[in-house]
């Protein structure tokens, strides 16, 4: 055999081992990426059903997050039809197989806002309530008929409140009032996180649930809002954090 059949036999047999190497190399990652997909849509119809069972409700499907693998859940967001334009967060817990979710935050706005309305207005007769739902997951435990005060602690960290006022006579009697709604909270044993906002004569009328963080916070606040104050309470119902500030 000449030198250069013998060449030619060896770059054959060389191609010939590349290649095999190759497609056992795409067929293994072929393999391990099926094998991610199945697992990653197997969470998610496991969530998804959950939800259905659960509510007795189709769900319309958002996005799941499995890129954070430091996280002892995956996440995954999706909307009902019952709150349109919410997005509900649902976690499953890796370890525990625990499936968690925020729908009854959605559930429970009318019953607190109602409940919170009523207590607010014998204090503020010119104002209004918004209960701030979503947020975090809440415990299987939740059900819909579950007293407010009982909720307001299972709520981390209390219940978000946004109360708009028409008063006045804010700037002499804003101390008092905000003292006396949270004793009024304390006698119900209602845990709030309260953000109150005193409200320009003529425009509190104005002032909606589409509109409501727009105004209040949104670049052009100060032509809504004279005064802003925080208000969080503690397990005890007193405030843990208290502070009035000027909108300008």
């Amino acid at each position: 055999m000449h030198d250069g059949e013998i060449a030619a036999g060896i770059a054959s047999i060389a191609s010939i081992i590349l290649m095999t190497g190759v497609c056992v190399y795409m067929s293994n990652n072929g393999d391990k990426n099926a094998d991610g997909l199945k697992e990653e849509g197997s969470v998610k119809y496991m969530m998804m059903e959950h939800m259905r069972e659960k509510y007795n409700e189709d769900f319309v499907f958002v996005n799941i997050n499995t890129e954070i693998w430091t996280a002892p859940y995956t996440e995954m967001i999706v909307k009902s039809g019952k709150f349109p334009g919410q997005r509900i967060v649902v976690q499953r817990y890796k370890e525990t197989g625990v499936i968690v979710d925020n729908y009854m935050d959605f559930y429970m706005k009318e019953r607190i806002e109602k409940a919170l309305t009523e207590i607010v207005k014998g204090i503020y007769p010119k104002s209004k309530v918004f209960y701030r739902s979503g947020g975090r997951p809440v415990p299987n435990s939740v059900t819909p008929d579950m007293d407010i005060s009982e909720y307001s602690k299972i709520r981390l960290p209390g219940l978000p409140v946004t109360i708009c006022i028409e008063d006045g006579g804010y700037e002499t009697n804003k101390d008092n009032k905000i003292e006396k709604l949270r004793k009024a909270l304390e006698e119900r044993k209602y845990k709030c996180n309260l953000d109150v906002f005193y409200i320009r004569e003529g425009k509190i009328d104005l002032i909606s649930e589409e509109n409501v963080t727009e105004v209040l916070t949104g670049p052009h606040n100060a032509e809504w809002v004279l005064l802003r104050g925080g208000f969080n309470t503690k397990d005890t119902f007193e405030f843990s954090y208290s502070k009035w500030r000027q909108v300008k």
